[in-house]
């Protein structure tokens, strides 16, 4: 499957988008709903995604708009959310009368809106990629109810995996990557990649002559060592060290432009400093010509909520691997109907 289509749903700064072209894919739609990442995801991709994806999938729109306004694609693909399934929806069908199934119980999550769209536009595969806490969110509710939704309502096969980036990039990122299939046959040749090797260093991702408006003030420096000491003390809340540059660091959250605690890059003789945001580039994966957004706490907090572009690929490597399989089987199966129907008229 050399060629295929996919679609880019809660997409940030473009992640799944750099991986799935460099596989061979194209983006038939996009959508994310913060403005700033949909400039970045403009100035680096030369599409710009679509706002609130619930404007297509709202409860007042119907299945005719959806499948009218989203184009057909072989993947989905969506970083989304992780959110708690609440029961008030169903609640508050059963005081209508009215009756409910799985979907309900997804009511008013953003994973509503990407199970709305499967059952209509029917991809070949759903990749999926959230918090490695999801299959423990909400003691285990949360994905039991994702799980069924897929499963049962939408009839696809799912296989998941947390996958930890580290020997891909120089972070330590565990990511949960949920892979569903419509067709079952092709679920069966899938497996998720093998991240052997050593964890790669801190040190490869860093800059040369930094400049000084990085380095953190005494103040803060103090206070992240004033309250590190504390929290130890009392077994709770954060802590702050210089990171090893000879391991990967630790991992860059949305916050990081606040204090910058997650990863100190440590500097002789004098107090250490931030990433820069193109080392934050770089710890995600994104190649060296991608433009970072020009304000740099909104491109800290884009990189931190973006996903290791070098681990979508590997998985995406594997989904290919499995529809180009179930293809080529497909084709076997043909030609030996064929041959054995031509045996047959002979004979």
């Amino acid at each position: 499957m050399s060629k295929f289509t996919y679609i880019d749903l809660f997409a940030g700064i473009g992640g799944f988008h750099l991986a799935l072209d460099e596989l061979g894919g194209e983006c038939v739609f996009a959508s994310e709903i913060d403005e700033k990442a949909r400039a970045t995801y403009k100035a680096n991709h030369g599409l710009e995604p679509h706002g609130d994806i619930r404007y297509f999938t709202g409860e007042t729109r119907t299945d005719g708009h959806l499948d009218a306004s989203i184009p057909g694609h072989d993947i989905l693909a969506a970083g989304f959310p992780c959110e708690p399934f609440s029961l008030a929806g169903v609640s508050a069908r059963n005081a209508l009368g009215r009756s409910h199934g799985l979907l309900d119980e997804a009511q008013g999550t953003l994973f509503y809106d990407i199970a709305r769209i499967v059952s209509i536009k029917r991809p070949r595969v759903l990749f999926l990629e959230n918090v490695s806490n999801i299959i423990r969110h909400d003691k285990g509710r949360t994905f039991e109810v994702l799980r069924k939704i897929i499963e049962d309502h939408l009839d696809y096969t799912l296989r998941v995996e947390v996958l930890n980036a580290e020997t891909l990039v120089p972070q330590r990122r565990k990511r949960c990557f949920i892979v569903a299939f419509r067709d079952a046959a092709d679920a069966e040749s899938f497996e998720f990649p093998t991240l052997n090797g050593p964890s790669l260093p801190l040190k490869s991702a860093l800059e040369k002559d930094v400049d000084e408006k990085f380095t953190i003030s005494d103040r803060s420096w103090a206070g992240h060592q004033r309250r590190t000491k504390s929290n130890i003390a009392r077994g709770v809340g954060f802590t702050a060290y210089e990171a090893n540059l000879d391991r990967p660091s630790n991992t860059i959250v949305a916050r990081y432009y606040k204090d910058g605690k997650e990863c100190l890059v440590p500097q002789p003789g004098k107090n250490p400093r931030l990433l820069t945001p193109r080392e934050c580039a770089r710890l995600q994966g994104f190649p060296e010509e991608f433009h970072p957004h020009p304000t740099r706490s909104v491109a800290y907090k884009q990189f931190g909520n973006a996903v290791p572009v070098p681990l979508v690929l590997e998985v995406g490597k594997c989904i290919l691997r499995a529809l180009s399989e179930e293809q080529a089987r497909s084709s076997i199966s043909k030609v030996t109907v064929t041959d054995s129907a031509t045996r047959i008229a002979v004979g």
